[in-house]
């Protein structure tokens, strides 16, 4: 009797792992990955803060503007602009936020070209293999909305995985942001999101805070200011060098 033809069967253990890849496409819907822009994402190398004080100075002429003495790693736009502004005696009222951030957005636009931005290692592509598996992916970022696009197309970066986000104008402090970017990714994907299953990733303290002040998950990413031991302390539940390890990342994120 001719023995059966097994060559073209599965290898023992290959229904387990093709069941587990399929179990976390699945999973991946139930998830929520926000991620931070400047540290994380991309580095504009001092060129985004430049940009922001000739805005000033342009509209408000030369005052001697600076952010020195105030910490903007991780800080909202919209907030750098009241301190400054009240730094100077200046009335800061919705006219004037207005005409910076015009200001802000045509300065960038103009001097923010690709070889002065510089890409993190592994982050857009990881985003794009969350979205591609079928997680929801978003911003969560202190830059104002149409600056936060400026920086990510100047890096060469899909905005595809970035279909909404909360941004520098959408509450008082960072940690007012994460119930934004839930509610925009609710009203874009028809779907809630358990704050379990919610993660931010980004390089600062602040960026940690924002996560765990509403029950989510944080990752550290070490390409901003902070070392991975300082972001580790600060709460992040994972703190890494940067973010090209993919596969384990996206194992830890949907698994």
């Amino acid at each position: 009797m001719t023995s059966p033809d097994r060559s073209m069967e599965p290898a023992a253990g290959d229904d387990l792992v093709t069941a587990a890849g399929e179990n976390l496409v699945t999973a991946a819907g139930d998830n929520l990955v926000l991620f931070d822009i400047d540290g994380t994402l991309l580095r504009t190398e001092g060129v985004g803060v430049k940009a922001m004080l000739r805005a000033f100075t342009e509209l408000h002429g030369d005052l001697g503007f600076s952010f020195e003495g105030m910490e903007i790693a991780g800080a909202l736009d919209g907030l750098l602009f009241a301190r400054l502004m009240e730094r100077h005696g200046l009335p800061a009222h919705d006219e004037a936020h207005a005409r910076f951030q015009r200001a802000y957005r045509d300065e960038l636009s103009r001097t923010l070209t690709p070889d002065r931005v510089r890409r993190m290692p592994g982050a857009a592509e990881l985003a794009h293999r969350l979205a591609g598996l079928g997680a929801a992916t978003g911003l969560l970022t202190g830059n104002y909305a149409e600056t936060a696009m400026i920086k990510i197309r100047a890096a060469g970066i899909d905005p595809q995985p970035f279909p909404f986000g909360a941004f520098g104008t959408d509450g008082p402090s960072r940690r007012h942001l994460t119930p934004v970017a839930i509610g925009r990714a609710r009203a874009h994907h028809g779907r809630g999101f358990d704050p379990g299953r919610v993660t931010i990733i980004g390089d600062t303290p602040l960026d940690i805070d924002c996560a765990k002040a509403h029950g989510c998950r944080a990752i550290g990413v070490a390409t901003g200011p902070y070392p991975v031991e300082r972001l580790r302390s600060a709460g992040a539940d994972l703190a890494v060098a940067d973010l090209s390890d993919t596969a384990m990342l996206e194992r830890w994120i949907l698994g």
